[in-house]
């Protein structure tokens, strides 16, 4: 269902500290921790020998200790200590748990989903996270099928109805065309473009325009703005607004399935003008309370496909052109599910 031999983020690098971290990613329980010399490792969270869950665990040393009978268990899964057979006691050969590579980053820890390999390729790094105002939103965890979930953090068709409380005040129902659709050479993205005709861009007025001018730092209404996208195979999604001023107001979101019905989400805005404005910065900071009113938005009309009790909540949806990153994504993840020797769980949506 899920390709394995890819990157996903697993966590913030804040998140791990000296208290090991679990999380089910992809339908594994997985337990991350850091090493008393700071060094990351991902392993299966099961203990060997009765199954405990070793996130409850402590670190010793190099390894994390199990936190029922003090099993420990190094970096690569191998147990090297079992406290109950004494120092003359011989450890079980299948005594391990699985070792999944991982890659810190630019303030995120990114997982490879093929225990025991070495990966091929490593997640692409971009500029702007290392920008000065960068605002993350906190972890999500919310319900949802993956691809539906990833496909809506590209899509702005439906902005202005199921976001009509909060961002889809005076949106247009209509959007400009996303062209030049493409997949990268590498294959581990699609990128594509809306470029807005000059008669249909729209300024802003009153109160939204001082307010949104401060915060994103565009000449016009946001809603008709030019605007790039980026999909990568990690199931990040990347918005970019060029400003008038040269540099970028940036918005992004990774999707990592926990399951077939819930994903971890990880979102942030970005500004990357190194000098904007203290009150610009200040509302972009308050801003944090709005973006999770638009997330629970988006849940609610995600999660409501589950009902469907169908992959992605539908036999074989049918695309529009609005749809084309969404559908570009889908075909770019397939192929890697299928390239696996699997079979893709959401089809490929008509056109």
């Amino acid at each position: 269902m899920f390709a394995l031999e890819n990157w996903y983020v697993a966590a913030r690098t804040e998140e791990i500290d000296s208290q090991p971290l679990g999380r089910k990613l992809l339908n594994r329980d997985v337990v991350l921790f850091r090493s008393e010399n700071g060094e990351l490792h991902a392993l299966g969270a099961m203990c060997a020998h009765r199954g405990a869950d070793l996130s409850k665990g402590q670190v010793i040393g190099k390894s994390i200790q199990c936190p029922w009978h003090g099993w420990q268990y190094d970096g690569t899964g191998r147990c090297d200590a079992i406290p109950s057979i004494g120092k003359c006691g011989k450890i079980p050969n299948g005594a391990r748990v699985p070792s999944y590579p991982v890659h810190e980053s630019q303030g995120y820890v990114y997982i490879w989903m093929q225990p025991d390999t070495s990966p091929t390729w490593r997640p692409p790094e971009h500029d702007f996270f290392e920008a000065r105002y960068h605002v993350k939103t906190p972890v999500r965890f919310q319900r949802g099928s993956f691809i539906n979930t990833v496909e809506a953090a590209s899509d702005d068709s439906h902005v202005y109805l199921t976001h009509a409380k909060t961002i889809g005040v005076g949106a247009p129902s209509a959007l400009a065309p996303v062209v030049d659709v493409m997949t990268t050479d590498d294959g581990r993205a699609v990128e594509g473009k809306m470029i807005w005709p000059a008669e249909r861009k729209r300024r802003f007025t009153g109160f939204n325009a001082w307010y949104q001018r401060h915060l994103l730092g565009l000449g016009e209404d946001s809603n008709t703005h030019d605007r790039t996208y980026r999909m990568e195979l990690s199931g990040l999604v990347i918005h970019t607004y060029r400003k008038a001023d040269g540099n970028e107001f940036i918005v992004y979101a990774a999707t990592t399935p926990a399951d077939e019905t819930t994903n971890w989400f990880f979102t942030g805005t970005i500004d990357t003008n190194p000098n904007r404005s203290l009150i610009g910065n200040f509302l972009y900071w308050l801003n944090r309370d709005r973006a999770a009113k638009v997330f629970d938005e988006d849940e609610e009309m995600i999660a409501s496909t589950l009902t469907h009790d169908l992959p992605g909540g539908h036999p074989r949806p049918i695309s529009v052109n609005a749809d084309s990153m969404g559908l570009a994504f889908r075909r770019m993840y397939g192929k890697q599910v299928e390239a696996e020797g699997g079979t893709p769980a959401w089809p490929v949506a008509a056109g």
